[in-house]
């Protein structure tokens, strides 16, 4: 019978031991992180471009809307105002109390587009003497410096039900004059 041949044992040093990173493989290692950090960012930039594909109109916002209604003791107000600095605060104004709340700028956004998609921009606008004592008037200013103002006393009469919509998503309550 033939004699077993055994095996001689490795020596393994202390500093001989195989590591993950190592000084020959420490550039591959900073390229892949590189490349990874470049991934991200790209996803990110394509995740941020689709989602303000929807924000077609935030280049020309409306920038203020102040919508009022006549009631019994005064008026409704709705308003939606945002400053110099990006703040948006809306609120809903009656005779008998107030609701103020503050926006993001997604909401704002959101906001912006169904009020052009109501196409109460679309109407052309009217003098503001001939809202003296109406039953309800809006005004909108544009971040181009436009400014629109409508009112119950105009000759043409404005559709107002795609923005009666817009108000109560946005602002829970119902308009008087549709």
């Amino acid at each position: 019978m033939p004699k077993k041949i055994k095996k001689s044992k490795e020596l393994n040093f202390k500093g001989n031991q195989r590591k993950l990173i190592n000084v020959n493989n420490i550039h591959y290692i900073f390229i892949a992180l590189l490349i990874l950090l470049i991934c991200v960012c790209a996803g990110v930039g394509v995740y941020r471009y689709s989602k303000d594909s929807y924000h077609v109109n935030a280049s020309n916002a409306v920038e203020r809307l102040i919508y009022t209604e006549k009631v019994d003791g005064g008026y409704n107000v709705y308003y939606v105002i945002r400053n110099e600095n990006g703040d948006v605060s809306a609120a809903f104004r009656t005779p008998s109390g107030d609701e103020e709340e503050s926006w993001g700028e997604n909401k704002f956004l959101d906001y912006n587009e169904e009020i052009y998609n109501s196409g109460i921009l679309d109407h052309d606008t009217q003098n503001r003497d001939s809202g003296a004592d109406s039953d309800w008037s809006l005004e909108i200013g544009l971040t181009d410096g436009t400014e629109k103002y409508y009112s119950s006393n105009a000759t043409t009469q404005i559709d107002k039900t795609k923005f009666a919509q817009v108000i109560k998503k946005y602002f829970d309550q119902d308009i008087i004059y549709n």
